[in-house]
């Protein structure tokens, strides 16, 4: 009875007002962090974070800034974090601690990537209800889509692989993490032997009181960790290269992008040595053999390129955007990747101003106003 009034009291407001001077700066809460013996970290220093972009405008135009906002294109650095008594949610990569302030547990901090800032733990009422989750937990929760095939291999699967290194996987009692609702996602994690019947996916927080350990996101070099790991798997790899479009309709992907007036274009592909490929009817697998085996990729723009890094070295990679729609995502894996990136605008559009981009990631795009030929010329 205590607890429950004592839990009430804290988020009143003349509380409130009268613990504000117990606040902790997060320099502060840092230097907590650091010298508390439980917490620990490991700085990946063998990983570049610095890549050059190599860009190819097909079309023949100026490259738009969403494809060239930074060269050379910067990243973060990588760590993998060890945590005691902190609370997560598998929708969020942030990690709550409880505990930082020496006053009361009002006030925590909140970890995001290399670096700690203050949060405020009044407006989060539902981290004192947090399950106790006790033992060895691995942890990697994300607020993007877990079900975008891009955002769940480069914000989780990787994040695995890094793990991996450093870690049994076997080890943890738990793994704190978005639901498996694809297919694709059980097929990737079965080429791990991960143990699935470990993963907690309520959207609730957990309150971990033994071993933590997470990985900060890195959406770029994390390319790299699907290279590194798959690239001398003897019975994946394949002896001769080839080249492949990866065919896209309005059944593909979560987002509505198609080619329409293609079919009469599609010889010019077939006679330059392109196999058609829809990539969402492979398994995993066969999608890992397909761009290892991938000297030249080229398609519409989506997700199905976001293996591109498993490729060799100066290898080609050519995205078609509408008009409407152009992302950075492909290009900076690219760049990661040492591939030789190159793309084509329907209608070779480009605004008077890049407030005009439209960002409408379901155009359909006509392939009428590209021209095929410039497209294939890009891979020879």
């Amino acid at each position: 009875m205590y607890s429950k009034i004592k839990k009430k009291l804290r988020f009143n407001r003349f509380t409130r007002i009268i613990r504000f001077k117990n606040r902790i700066a997060a320099n502060e809460a840092c230097t907590y962090w650091l010298k508390n013996n439980k917490n620990k970290f490991i700085y990946e220093k063998q990983n570049l974070n610095s890549f050059n972009l190599n860009i190819n405008p097909i079309d023949n135009k100026f490259i738009p800034f969403p494809l060239s906002w930074s060269k050379p294109l910067i990243t973060r650095a990588r760590f993998i974090y060890s945590f005691n008594n902190v609370i997560i949610s598998p929708l969020e990569s942030h990690i709550y601690f409880y505990d930082i302030d020496k006053s009361s547990s009002d006030l925590g901090t909140k970890f995001d990537n290399d670096k700690l800032s203050l949060f405020d733990f009044y407006k989060k009422n539902e981290l004192l209800e947090a399950k106790e989750l006790p033992g060895k937990v691995l942890h990697l929760g994300i607020s993007s889509n877990p079900s975008n095939f891009y955002h769940w291999i480069h914000e989780i699967y990787a994040r695995i692989l890094r793990v991996k290194k450093e870690y049994d996987l076997n080890k943890f009692d738990y793994v704190v993490m978005p639901k498996l609702n694809n297919k694709f996602q059980k097929e990737a994690l079965e080429l791990l032997k991960f143990d699935s019947s470990k993963i907690l996916s309520n959207e609730t927080f957990y309150k971990c009181t033994g071993e933590l350990v997470t990985a900060n996101i890195d959406i770029i070099a994390s390319g790299l960790d699907l290279r590194n790991f798959f690239s001398d798997n003897k019975e994946l790899k394949s002896g001769k290269l080839k080249k492949y479009f990866l065919d896209r309709d309005s059944n593909s992907g979560q987002q509505k992008r198609e080619l329409i007036n293609f079919d009469k274009y599609k010889y010019k592909y077939i006679d330059a040595g392109f196999e058609f490929i829809k990539p969402e009817e492979l398994t995993f697998k066969e999608q890992i053999k397909l761009f290892l085996s991938a000297k030249a990729i080229v398609g519409v723009s989506g997700s199905a390129f976001c293996l591109a890094s498993l490729m060799k070295k100066g290898s080609k990679v050519a995205e078609i955007f509408s008009k409407s729609f152009v992302d950075p995502a492909i290009s900076n894996i690219c760049a990661a990747a040492n591939l030789k990136y190159g793309f084509y605008i329907e209608d070779s559009y480009r605004p008077q101003s890049e407030e005009y981009w439209l960002r409408d990631a379901n155009s359909k795009i006509n392939a009428n106003l590209l021209d095929h030929d410039k497209i294939i010329d890009f891979f020879n």
